[in-house]
């Protein structure tokens, strides 16, 4: 068995979507001042590598923490769309996807992480693509970069309307590529939120 983490690390400074608030995560408590150390973290929940629930873009009223932890497993597969800057049906037809699936698409926009540009000119889905994710039955998609659409969210909208999962800001998708099956885990915190910063991480083999 092998383990291969899919997430990005939250450390102070670390750049978050324009309009969302910076985080802030200090050390509160020393260890040879106070006799332990402890950290206090105030984020929102769409930072880093995280995990959009339906009730994020939708009128559900569903915490994420209020979801069968099913739905934060399962068998993964990974597209290639490296070049590509409107990901469409075409890309994945060839494809065997089935529901339940987790389908991941590695873009390698992941390179930008941490810069301003990772937030501007990144891929997107068209929206013929996402209702035939939704036909599918597909549990989640995964991306390696920060949405997969532009305001107003229309693919936002499909996916989560439809109980599908997004999950944003993966990195390391070039791992997974032309290998072995895999299975992907992508718990959230058990938050009453609409949405949770998660560990994602891929296993391969036994």
């Amino acid at each position: 068995m092998k383990l291969i983490d899919l997430s990005h690390t939250i450390h102070p400074g670390l750049t978050v979507f324009p309009e969302d608030p910076q985080i802030s995560l200090i050390q509160v408590k020393d260890y040879h001042r106070d006799g332990y150390n402890n950290f206090q973290l105030i984020t929102g929940m769409h930072v880093g590598t995280h995990l959009d629930g339906p009730m994020h873009l939708t009128a559900s009223k569903s915490f994420i923490s209020e979801l069968p932890l099913e739905s934060f497993t399962g068998k993964g597969i990974v597209i290639d769309v490296h070049d590509k800057n409107l990901i469409e049906l075409k890309h994945i037809k060839h494809y065997l996807i089935e529901a339940g699936d987790i389908v991941l698409f590695y873009s390698g926009y992941d390179k930008f992480y941490g810069k301003d540009e990772y937030y501007t000119n990144y891929p997107v889905f068209d929206e013929e693509l996402a209702h035939y994710l939704v036909e599918l039955k597909v549990k989640m998609i995964g991306i390696d970069w920060f949405s997969p659409d532009l305001r107003p969210y229309p693919i936002h909208e499909i996916l989560l309307k439809n109980n599908i999962l997004i999950l944003e800001n993966l990195t390391n998708l070039d791992f997974l590529l032309s290998g072995p099956a895999f299975e992907i885990f992508a718990f959230p915190l058990k938050i009453n939120a609409d949405s949770s910063i998660v560990r994602a991480v891929a296993k391969i083999g036994d």
